[in-house]
């Protein structure tokens, strides 16, 4: 069914523009200006007011995580077997949850959704649209990438209870580790004798290492950044930094290896260590260096409702509309 919003004020090449019609059929924007000359039945009046594309929240645990973060209703993480890249949030994803109806009437449409933090390879990320009463309706990307945590999360979960990794050496290390044994299992899968048996966990580390997904690297310190460039370099993987609360002291390095970051939750306190260099300067500094940015609100880091705010503290501090 086609949509025509008429009279709605619209951004584009660089500048605000009243007045104009946007033509949706299909789900996609089909045209947009002043001189959309189709009639359509359904027809809204923007009364002037802005018409924007749905934000895309880079980076959340939406509708695997409870907002109280209760362990009885949440299925964010895996807590006591470090190394999971075959976790796929499809399997939990609960589209029913009313955090999805939040997510729409914030304008949030579309959103990667990511395992938790407390595992050094925590699992496959997938992109979907916020809608429909099963996450294979609005699925768009099923793995889009492997998420691999660095910093405090891994090495506070396991040393509460007494395992390997208790620091941020261990974490590198047990990362490390899985990525030498998926190249042992690859080398054996692609050898005329093949394999003797499927290993689930090797499986879902093939595309990374076939750099058909990206390393995603859940990284806030500075120290904690480039250490996941350096394994992502030893292994040839392609890497985005996700969070990045540091990534400006390295925007530099980070433009230079053409590396991408996701940004945020930007409107945290600093309750953490790891994020005492927080700024909302970030985006902007990174952009000027020539790094490639987005922004995500972390849910439940932070309110779904709060993407679009971040995004305007950002071009409060510096960000070019």
């Amino acid at each position: 069914m086609a949509i025509l919003f008429d009279n709605v004020r619209v951004y584009l090449g660089g500048a605000f523009f009243p007045s104009q019609k946007v033509l949706i059929e299909k789900g996609k924007i089909a045209a947009v200006g002043s001189r959309v000359l189709k009639s359509v039945e359904n027809t809204i009046d923007g009364q002037g007011k802005f018409l924007v594309p749905g934000f895309i929240d880079a980076h959340t645990h939406l509708a695997l995580a409870d907002q109280d973060f209760s362990l009885s209703g949440g299925d964010l993480n895996e807590r006591f077997q470090p190394v999971t890249p075959q976790l796929r949030p499809l399997d939990a994803i609960k589209m029913r949850d009313r955090i999805l109806d939040d997510a729409r009437r914030a304008g949030v449409t579309t959103c990667m959704v990511c395992p938790g933090e407390t595992n050094p390879i925590a699992g496959q990320c997938s992109i979907l649209k916020t809608y429909g009463n099963s996450a294979d309706v609005g699925l768009i990307v099923e793995q889009a990438g492997i998420k691999m945590t660095f910093g405090e999360s891994p090495k506070t979960n396991y040393g509460n209870i007494k395992k390997f990794p208790s620091s941020r050496l261990g974490t590198a290390a047990i990362i490390r580790e899985a990525l030498m044994k998926a190249q042992g299992y690859l080398e054996q899968k692609q050898s005329k004798k093949g394999l003797k048996e499927r290993v689930i966990q090797m499986e879902a580390l093939l595309p990374l290492l076939e750099r058909r997904v990206p390393m995603r690297a859940q990284a806030h310190r500075l120290e904690d950044i480039m250490t996941a460039i350096r394994i992502a370099e030893e292994f040839k993987l392609e890497v985005i930094i996700e969070h990045g609360t540091e990534a400006h002291l390295v925007a530099g390095i980070l433009a230079k290896k053409k590396i991408p970051v996701v940004l945020g939750p930007t409107l945290l306190p600093r309750k953490r260590f790891e994020i005492q260099e927080k700024t909302f300067e970030s985006a902007c500094l990174l952009l000027d260096a020539g790094v490639e940015v987005s922004l995500s609100c972390d849910y439940p880091g932070m309110a779904i409702e709060t993407l679009r705010v971040a995004a305007a503290m950002a071009i409060q501090y510096g960000l070019d509309e």
